[in-house]
């Protein structure tokens, strides 16, 4: 948030003193079709006697951006470039929520194998299987050296 002073030529001191972070380097490929995740989250939720997630357009977006920007950066990470974290993300992307979590991933080369890799990390799978969850957004990103940056954002609003 920047904070506007009316004081003129304060604005500039301001920026001076304060300058926005750098952007992330330019673009990588467009997000990849990853249609079939949410049908099998919702199938490990299934067999762990969980009700079933609905994807949400706003979750896709912070989802999206976050791997665009881990793309980018070629890191995996939790923290966006400008010191975001997924909370943060969520809300910049319209979506109010009352709990949340994030799983990120790098290398792995399809859904599969990302969902293998998750539901062998204790604490991804304890987030795929948090009954407090019941929306998810969800992103993978190519980056230039052919990496593919993973997001899943799993949040409730109730």
């Amino acid at each position: 948030m920047t904070a506007v002073l009316s004081i003129t030529g304060a604005g500039a001191l301001l920026r001076q003193c304060n300058p926005a972070p750098a952007p992330p380097p330019a673009a990588v490929s467009a997000p990849l079709p990853i249609g079939d995740m949410l049908g099998s989250v919702n199938a490990y939720r299934a067999q762990n006697g969980l009700s079933p997630l609905t994807e949400n357009w706003n979750l896709d977006m912070a989802a999206i951006d976050h791997s665009t920007d881990m793309a980018q950066r070629r890191t995996m990470t939790h923290t966006g470039y400008n010191g975001s974290n997924a909370g943060q993300r969520i809300a910049a992307n319209g979506y109010s929520a009352r709990t949340w979590g994030e799983n990120v991933a790098a290398g792995q080369p399809d859904v599969g194998s990302v969902m293998s890799a998750w539901m062998n990390s204790a604490g991804h799978q304890a987030n795929i299987l948090n009954p407090a969850f019941s929306d998810i957004g969800f992103a993978a990103v190519t980056a230039s050296n052919g990496t593919i940056y993973w997001t899943m954002v799993l949040a409730s609003q109730r």
